[in-house]
């Protein structure tokens, strides 16, 4: 479902995404610090049963990952960019998205608190009939951890939009607390909560509060593999979750405001 605030309801959306790409996971050594990408690119095949002229597109991705191991044992960070194109199936659009972010945490590898913060943008455009949407994120706040089991983190995010439609323009702002829960209870489980509370600036039928729950298992495979230097064990994860989200737009008036959306995920590799 996706939420419609103007229109004070919820859409209903059932769209599937099928999904191949093909990527490498080169290491770059910088002096005694590690730099690891992944890089490659991805075809998407989308459809939707309730809305297909809307949804319905084949699209064409190239993305980029990046993350560092910790410079000076003070700085460490990930980023990503994404360029996306590709035509709708059932009308006369085409779009096009850039989208990037970066991410830094600032304090001791092995300390217990670390400051967080990182900024992020996404420019969609669709032509011919001149649409761009534009927006960025921007926040910073605190990461500890409770021993080796159990991980808090609090941050404050600044959320902006633009829509630009034939020269004419609008935006919209909000500001984001949310707080994390992470606890990892033995070797190869992980119990994640979250909460979110989103408040608009100026229109506050868009005020939200996001809650989430995932348990995870993650159990590595073994398998003997031999080359010139004798047998090496290699351990390729399969990553087993499932999860119930829960969002709530509490200054709707009319119809549903709120959904729950359960969830079960496999990861191979």
């Amino acid at each position: 479902t996706i939420s419609v605030p103007e229109t004070q309801s919820i859409q209903k959306r059932n769209t599937i995404d099928t999904s191949l790409n093909f990527g490498i996971d080169p290491s770059v050594h910088v002096g005694r610090n590690i730099l690891t990408f992944n890089a490659g690119v991805q075809g998407t095949i989308r459809r939707d049963t309730i809305s297909p002229v809307q949804l319905n597109q084949n699209l064409f991705r190239t993305f980029l990952y990046m993350s560092t191991s910790s410079f000076f044992n003070a700085i460490s960070g990930d980023g990503y960019f994404i360029w996306e194109t590709g035509p709708f199936t059932d009308s006369n659009l085409h779009s096009k998205l850039t989208s990037g972010a970066v991410n830094f945490r600032v304090g001791q590898p092995w300390g217990r608190t670390a400051l967080v913060t990182g900024w992020g943008a996404s420019d969609q455009q669709f032509t011919p009939v001149s649409i761009e949407d534009y927006f960025t994120s921007s926040y910073i706040g605190l990461t500890h951890h409770f021993g080796t089991k159990l991980n808090v983190e609090a941050v404050m995010e600044d959320l902006r939009a633009w829509r630009v439609v034939a020269g004419n323009n609008g935006i919209s702002q909000a500001i984001r607390p949310a707080g994390t829960i992470d606890f990892k209870p033995a070797k190869f489980w992980d119990v994640q909560a979250s909460s979110s509370y989103a408040s608009t600036r100026g229109f506050h039928v868009y005020d939200a509060t996001q809650n989430g729950f995932s348990v995870a298992y993650t159990r590595p495979i073994t398998r003997a593999f031999n080359d010139k230097s004798g047998k090496i064990n290699l351990q390729y994860p399969i990553r087993f979750a499932a999860g119930m989200q829960e969002e709530t737009f509490f200054n709707f008036t009319q119809g549903q405001n709120q959904r729950f959306r359960p969830y079960v995920s496999i990861t191979i590799f």
